[in-house]
């Protein structure tokens, strides 16, 4: 049906639905019918495709090469263990890879986008996926408009149709009727999903949902593969430098031990397993996992992250650039003092409506003129509202506008002026005009009408407007520049208290009169202020204390008035008592910015250009910035930070979009949580790092220099590949797991241009692989000189190798603490993966099938008191490298 065709009257009737929305049931029904609203998520590997996908990997391709070569050799018993290596491999990565996926796709469900939908008669916020046609939807600026809508009733509405049509400026909407062939572009009472309301707000009635819509169309054709870290690229490109230095260690090898008689397929057979052993194909798999089942951890703990890399930043991270309110603040905003011709305090705290109006001490009647008058302009100037679901209340909307709601519920007249109004235009508020307005027509009693304007806002912009204002008992006279000055006095005296104070005017208007021009918004009678407490939240202050100990900066920014900001920055403990207001910063060039960026960290009454100057002019000082946002106004921001917080309840979908994490709970101390668990994942990915590296230096190692003095090959190629696939690959998942360390947040931020491995962690790496290759040189060496055969030399060599690698994983826990400091208990992960270990390298000695394949032997009680002693250099080694570099901390 063409829905932009149809009279705005008849599109419910079409839809069968009606001013109050669909009920529950209703919506069920139709769900079933429609399905969900949702486009096709882009095709996901299934599992048997992720299994085959391993087989075309460098190091599988090289091992069935090799098991061929040993099959063409008549060396089937050697061909049959490298091709079960082979599967064995397969199998694992599989494994991994798809717990990960199901970890990420966990992810990508918690970030479903929401929709203010009236159900039942009331308004509620649900699931976007759950909208179905004939929903009434409420949309305002910054939303992302979740299904294609006819609109019923907007108010300066303009919408960005960019990602559909390609018209990159905001387009007006009406609720006009319009031709039946008119273009999609043309369709200006229409909205479609996908594109973003800019401005203004509206009802719109859902005509068509998920696959349906004019986006579901063309969905293939905006489908995106998200990008690897770039901290995994890293890895991968180490891993194919090395691979060309094995390479070339793997001729000479060959070469070596051709010249010394080995049979030619033998040679190739081992060069060829060492070419795999040396290369740590683990690495970017230990990226993949740590950052899964990171994340994942991050999210049970209220911070999504929306793009892997910003995992990397986070522990980098120098500077927070915060909003105040519900970040640093509980969120819920509570009247606690009305300024008239008297002062009037509010009892009560957050949104339960409970509690009474006194002055002086003494309780007033709700009913007074002034009280009333002001609690009706805060609920005619508001789009907020009031619900009660199982005993607990909640403000559907803007916070702020929530408190004055609440308030008008304490004095028992929300329903009689909302029931006895009716909106005729609004002029919405946004950070430029600092204000909102409504005319409404407003009941005046049995039968007659008046219309009214309302207007809330900041003290400043309402006075500007303000030709009279209201006295005692109702009476009106001139404003003067006297009148003016206190009242302002008045509102830096509520701010100083840390009250965000909003005035309130209004003035009585013909029923003839244009609602539409500046008049509107003129010669209106100041009627009072409004103070508003939002509480600082407990866990903000001690995140704040833990922040500065990790050398983390905290800017607040706000839109609160220079003493309100102040107030909240001293009681939190942010900056010197220096505020900066956007005013000041438009006095500023950029060298100013620059000379001042560094001493203050309260800025107040910014816009979003504000925003996004500060944020540069951190970057510019070589800061790593985070920058928090919920507005539509603060994705440039959020785009120009290093990391774009978005906040997740009062975020609006267009800053979600533009962020790199989502703050579930809008609160100060999960972005420092984040920051924590950005930290343990990314030292973890270098424990992770340098416990493959190590082993893959010291395999390579062992086998050159055994080689290059004339010695046999101490280890054999299913022998190395049993280190490398298995008795390795347990640890490495343990460390991945690793908890955060007690001094992770008593360190300062990492430098964002540090390599990987650094250039001290490189060092450590290798003194713990020369460690390790002296461990299992020595032992195979002593045991031919103490007449042992090749086969009982080489067992010790690939016993001591396993067992070493289980001390450095042990030790690699913590890169600058001694083992002797740790909870032995901590990373029960690593545990696991350490007895997995050590059963794997015993089933290899100890199980008969197995001694055959591998072609080892028991070992008497004396080797085995050799191998673990000679383990403890290992230890002994780390140790030392930890206390000689401190650039690992």
């Amino acid at each position: 049906m063409k829905w932009h065709s149809i009279p705005t009257d008849e599109v419910l009737a079409g839809l069968k639905s009606g001013e109050k929305g669909l009920s529950s049931d209703d919506a069920a029904s139709r769900h079933s019918q429609y399905g969900p609203n949702q486009l096709e998520s882009p095709s996901k590997p299934s599992p048997l495709r992720i299994f085959l996908e391993k087989f075309k990997d460098y190091t599988v391709i090289v091992l069935i090469f090799a098991a061929l070569i040993s099959y063409i050799a008549g060396e089937s018993t050697n061909a049959i263990v490298i091709l079960g290596i082979v599967v064995l491999v397969a199998i694992i990565g599989f494994f991994q890879e798809y717990k990960a996926e199901r970890a990420m796709e966990a992810l990508r469900e918690m970030l479903s986008p929401e929709a203010d939908v009236m159900r039942d008669g009331k308004m509620s916020t649900v699931s976007a996926a759950d909208l179905v046609p004939g929903d009434l939807i409420y949309l305002e600026a910054g939303d992302r408009v979740p299904a294609d809508a006819r609109i019923i009733e907007e108010t300066s509405l303009e919408v960005i149709e960019a990602s559909l049509t390609g018209e990159s400026l905001p387009i007006k909407k009406s609720t006009a009727r319009l031709p039946d062939g008119a273009a999609l572009a043309d369709r200006k009472n229409m909205v479609f999903m996908g594109t973003i309301v800019s401005y203004g707000n509206c009802r719109a009635a859902v005509t068509d949902t998920g696959l349906a819509t004019e986006l579901g169309r063309i969905s293939g054709m905006i489908q995106q593969n998200p990008a690897d870290p770039p901290l995994k690229i890293k890895l991968a490109q180490l891993a194919k430098r090395q691979a060309i230095l094995v390479f070339a260690i793997s001729i000479i090898v060959f070469i070596l031990d051709a010249s010394r008689g080995s049979p030619i397929l033998d040679s190739l057979i081992a060069a060829i397993a060492l070419a795999v052993a040396g290369v740590p194909e683990a690495l970017p798999f230990i990226v993949t996992l740590a950052l899964a089942f990171g994340t994942q951890a991050m999210a049970k703990k209220n911070a999504i992250i929306r793009r892997l890399p910003a995992v990397e930043t986070l522990g980098s991270t120098t500077v927070i650039c915060t909003d105040k309110t519900g970040t640093l603040t509980t969120g819920e905003m509570t009247l606690r003092e009305i300024q008239t011709f008297r002062t009037i305090n509010v009892d009560g705290s957050g949104y339960t409506p409970e509690g009474s109006f006194t002055v002086q001490g003494r309780a007033i009647n709700p009913a007074d003129e002034d009280l009333s008058r002001l609690l009706r302009i805060g609920t005619l100037a508001n789009n907020a509202d009031l619900e009660e679901s199982g005993g607990k209340w909640r403000v559907v909307g803007d916070p702020t506008e929530g408190a004055l709601i609440v308030a008008a519920k304490k004095a028992g007249i929300l329903d009689e002026v909302r029931k006895g109004s009716s909106r005729i235009a609004e002029y919405p508020f946004d950070s430029d005009r600092k204000m909102m307005t409504v005319v409404d027509d407003v009941r005046d009693g049995p039968t007659g009408i008046s219309r009214i304007v309302s207007m809330k806002g900041a003290p400043e912009v309402v006075l500007s407007r303000c030709s009279h204002i209201a006295h005692a008992c109702g009476s009106v006279r001139l404003i003067t520049e006297e009148d003016k000055i206190a009242i302002l006095d008045s509102s830096d005296g509520m701010a100083d208290r840390a009250l965000r104070v909003l005035a309130f005017a209004e003035k009585s208007m013909e029923n003839g009169d244009s609602v539409h021009g500046d008049s509107v918004e003129s010669d209106l009678t100041f009627v009072g202020l409004a103070g508003m407490m939002d509480p600082p939240r407990k866990e903000a202050l001690d995140a704040i204390s833990v922040s500065k100990i990790a050398g983390i900066r905290t800017v607040m920014i706000t839109g609160d008035h220079r003493l309100t900001a102040r107030a909240i920055g001293k009681e939190l403990g942010i900056g010197n008592g220096e505020v900066v207001e956007g005013v000041d910063l438009d006095q500023m060039d950029e060298q100013g910015l620059q000379d001042k960026i560094d001493s203050v960290s309260v800025f107040a009454r910014v816009t979003a250009e504000h925003k996004v100057r500060i944020v540069e002019a951190l970057k510019k000082k070589g800061n790593i910035v985070a920058m928090t946002g919920d507005g539509v106004n603060d994705a440039p921001a959020l785009k120009a930070a290093d990391i774009g917080i978005a906040m997740g309840k009062t975020g609006t979908e267009v800053t979600k979009e533009a962020s790199d994490m989502v703050i579930a709970d809008d609160n100060f101390a999960t972005i420092v949580g984040a920051v924590e668990e950005g930290r343990r994942i990314y030292d973890n990915i270098r424990k992770g790092s340098s416990y493959l590296l190590a082993v893959s230096f010291a395999e390579l190692a062992t086998i050159f220099i055994a080689v290059a003095f004339g010695y046999p090959i101490p280890l054999l190629a299913a022998q190395i590949l049993w280190i490398n696939v298995v008795a390795e690959e347990f640890p490495a998942i343990g460390l991945a797991l690793e908890p955060a360390h007690a001094d992770t947040m008593k360190k300062k931020p990492r430098d964002p241009k540090e390599s990987m491995p650094s250039r001290s962690l490189m060092i450590y790496t290798l003194a713990i692989a020369a460690a390790i290759v002296a461990g299992t040189l020595g032992l195979y060496i002593a045991s031919l000189n103490m007449g042992q055969d090749q086969s009982y030399a080489r067992t010790m060599a690939f016993v001591g190798l396993g067992f070493f690698t289980v001390y450095n994983a042990y030790s690699c826990r913590s890169l600058d603490e001694s083992i002797l400091k740790m909870n032995p208990f901590g990373n029960k992960a690593l545990l696991l993966g350490i007895t997995g270990s050590v059963i794997s390298i015993l089933a290899v000695v100890y199980i008969p099938f197995m001694q055959s394949i591998f072609q080892t032997q028991p070992l008497t009680s004396d080797s085995w008191v050799m191998v673990l002693v000679a383990g403890i250099l290992v230890v002994l080694v780390a140790e030392v490298m930890k206390r000689m570099l401190p650039g690992l901390r």
